[in-house]
């Protein structure tokens, strides 16, 4: 008998709708990956409200900053990637409509961010190194290359060679079992094979662009930074070092007009230490991703790379997520300062909850005054009213019985 049932009414199983397959990948991306990434956007957070109080506003603290929000905007579009593979999420309609239909524009925003935080990382450890270097020159460029035009030129920049995420891969998508289930198939556009078969319809330019984008990000967003990173992680530690050996002898000898210099000195040096461990758990966290983007290029999807990437994409978000525990960890600064918000932020929700609380019992108090006041004046006219009404009484009564006798009189005197 022949089976007449249209691609529509056809119903895909639980694991054609499956969004991720691989056993290794939904440990790591769907177990492992969400509780960093709601730990790692509260975290970063916290940096946040930190690094951008009134009295924290330094060159460093700023591009520190800039680093926390591409960081969150990272994980934020992490997330959709680890609820995918979840049964709960993967199997909803509108989950998937909204997931399978932006997904390409939410890996492009991913890495774009990724991007942009690596080289802030690479901006960051060259500024504390020229400024420990060469403090005179740093001074002379500081009004020239500021935060907001370092950080708008790494965001444009970074945008450009990332953009090819937007258009590199074409999705088809189809509506099965009656339109209760969404599916998409993604194709890039270099590829040789197309949709039904056909012939790939997409030009030389744009395959050209498929082809040399992923190469070219690998090189000067993945390969090139984090290798200067490293570079830059490394001298740095060995000007820290050089610089602790000077550091203590000198302060012995700080007095007078110099404290202000050793303080401004100590400052820098502390500084330099959290800058110094972030870009070390930087440089061990993003360093295996440039390896396995490298070997994309030579193998195609096969199962032991798809487990390799789940593993390094874990490191990558665990990288994202350790900055506020870095922080914790090198600086008593930031410490002292999380501390004394934590507490002013507790102590003004109190003060908030005590004054509703006080001005409702002044208003149920002013209320019973001004009820007491009403019966005490209700009172008083009522006593004043009933007294005028007893005089008003009495006065009737006296004068009646001043009258009668006179009317006695008279009777009396009309009787005889």
């Amino acid at each position: 008998m022949p089976n007449n049932t249209t691609s529509a009414e056809l119903c895909l199983t639980d694991r054609q709708m499956m969004l991720a397959v691989n056993v290794i990948e939904r440990i790591f991306i769907g177990t492992v990956v969400p509780v960093l990434i709601l730990f790692g956007i509260s975290g970063n957070i916290l940096n946040l409200t930190v690094l951008m109080a009134p009295n924290m506003r330094t060159r460093s603290n700023q591009l520190l900053a800039c680093l926390a929000v591409a960081d969150i905007v990272f994980l934020v579009c992490m997330l959709p990637h680890s609820l995918a593979h979840y049964s709960l999420f993967s199997t909803t309609f509108w989950f998937r409509l909204l997931y399978l239909g932006n997904k390409m524009h939410l890996l492009a925003i991913l890495n774009w961010a990724s991007a942009a935080a690596i080289w802030l990382i690479l901006v960051i450890c060259l500024e504390r190194l020229m400024g420990i270097k060469y403090p005179l020159s740093v001074r002379k460029h500081k009004k020239l290359l500021t935060p907001m035009v370092v950080v708008s030129f790494v965001v444009v920049m970074t945008g450009i060679l990332t953009a090819y995420y937007h258009f590199s891969y074409i999705c088809v998508t189809k509506y099965f079992c009656n339109g209760t289930q969404f599916h998409a198939m993604c194709l890039r556009v270099d590829s040789e094979w197309w949709f039904r078969n056909t012939k790939n319809p997409n030009s030389d330019f744009v395959k050209a662009i498929a082809w040399y984008g992923p190469r070219v990000n690998a090189i000067l967003v993945i390969f090139a930074p984090i290798l200067l990173v490293a570079v830059s992680n490394v001298m740095l530690i060995f000007t820290l070092r050089k610089r602790q050996k000077l550091f203590i002898p000198a302060q012995k000898s700080v007095k007078g007009e110099s404290q202000f210099s050793g303080s401004q000195a100590r400052t820098e040096h502390k500084v330099t230490i959290t800058v110094t461990a972030i870009v070390t758990s930087f440089t061990i966290t993003q360093g295996p991703s440039a390896f396995v983007t490298v070997m994309s290029f030579n193998y195609s999807d096969q199962d032991w790379q798809v487990a390799l990437t789940a593993v390094v994409t874990t490191l990558v978000v665990l990288g994202k997520a350790l900055n506020f525990v870095l922080f914790c960890l090198s600086s008593r600064t930031f410490r002292q300062r999380l501390f004394s918000q934590t507490k002013q932020g507790i102590l003004r929700k109190s003060t908030r909850t005590i004054s509703t609380m006080t001005g409702s019992t002044l208003l149920e108090s002013a209320a019973s005054v001004i009820d007491k006041r009403r019966s005490r004046s209700v009172a008083i006219e009522m006593s004043r009213v009933e007294t005028r009404g007893s005089k008003q009484r009495a006065l009737s009564s006296q004068s009646m019985l001043e009258r009668q006798p006179l009317r006695e009189f008279r009777r009396g005197m009309s009787f005889l």
